[in-house]
Order: structure tokens, then sequence, then C-alpha cells
């Protein structure tokens, strides 16, 4: 089973083979915080220069949107299903400016599989 952290890199790669959604994350510079409240586990997926990268979440670093949730939940909000998404979406924590939800809400459902 993939974890988090191999999920958050299959969004990113994801974003890279669609051209459409590369265009919509350019001058988009924003870390995402990704929490699971289950096992205090903490991610990240930053967006700078039109690609996304992901890693570990130390907490040093500020976070312009935090995701919180259980980690069942958060499978589903990235593993690339639109239905399981809209599902999960319900179920998830989100934290930040408006506008960035929206945008992140856009990218990983035009990023879906």
């Amino acid at each position: 089973m993939v974890g988090i952290g191999g999920l958050l890199a299959e969004v990113a790669e994801r974003l890279q083979q669609k051209a459409h959604v590369r265009l919509l994350t350019a001058g988009w510079e924003r870390r995402v915080g990704i929490v699971e409240v289950d096992t205090q586990l903490r991610w990240q997926l930053t967006f700078s220069q039109g690609r996304a990268y992901c890693g570990e979440w130390d907490g040093e670093q500020s976070a312009d949107l935090v995701l919180q949730g259980h980690e069942q939940q958060l499978r589903m909000l990235l593993n690339g299903d639109e239905l399981l998404y809209t599902s999960a979406k319900r179920h998830v924590r989100i934290a930040g400016a408006l506008r960035d939800q929206l945008k992140l809400d856009a990218i990983l459902r035009l990023t879906s599989k």
C-alpha cells in the first residue's frame, strides 16, 4: 500500500504530465502542509515555478494551506479518483485563504487519473 508521501509524489508526477494544469500553477508559489491526525505524520506539497515538490514537513516552514484528516481520508483525497476525492473532501479540514483552497481543489481535480 502506498503511503501519503507516495501519493503526493504521484500528484506531482501527474501535474507534470498535464501541461494545461502546469499553466494553472505558473506563478503560484505556495506550500501546502498535510497533517495525518491519527498518526501525526506531517507532509508538505510545495508548488513553485509550475512544478510540485513533496516531502516531510517539519513544521518550521510556514504553510499557506493546511490539510488535516485521517490517513484514509487523505489517501482518498490524493489518490487521483475524482469520486473518492469528492467524498473525502467533506471530511478533511482545510485552513488557508479561500483563493488558495479553490486553486488546490482545481489542481487535484484536474490531475485525477
